[in-house]
């Protein structure tokens, strides 16, 4: 996984921002500013347990203004899952697939091969605008 095995296993840390662990949301937010340069406003999470507030955060703020539906993910992109409301980002490594820190537990890389097995739904990829 390269330059970014670094991160697997850092811990889920609720409102966590770095660099000692994350929430799925800071450590998609770290990634795309460290590896892709890309800025993303700070969305913060008033309740883990409520998919449809964080789904909220994460689709209306503004930040989601800047990013687009794509039906192809491409590295770099977030992918966004709605059981249980999650994100991650998609890599081109190893046939691809989701680099994420998952609640209660750490960052792992989940193999698109092996994503039904993971207990995650259905993903939904956005591109970020200046990558169109």
């Amino acid at each position: 996984m390269s330059e970014f095995s670094q991160y697997l296993n850092l811990p889920w840390v609720e409102g966590g921002r770095g660099p000692e662990g994350y929430d799925c949301y800071g450590f998609v937010q770290m990634i795309q500013r460290v590896h892709f340069g890309i800025e993303m406003a700070d969305v913060a999470v008033p309740d883990y347990d409520d998919g449809q507030a964080i789904l909220g955060l994460i689709t209306s703020c503004g930040e989601r203004a800047e990013w687009e539906p794509v039906r192809i993910p491409m590295h770099g992109d977030i992918a966004i899952v709605r059981r249980p409301i999650h994100v991650g980002v998609w890599l081109n490594i190893d046939r691809g697939g989701v680099l994420h820190c998952i609640r209660g537990f750490k960052v792992i890389f989940s193999h698109d091969s092996a994503w039904h097995c993971s207990g995650f739904g259905r993903r939904t990829f956005l591109r970020h605008r200046s990558r169109m």
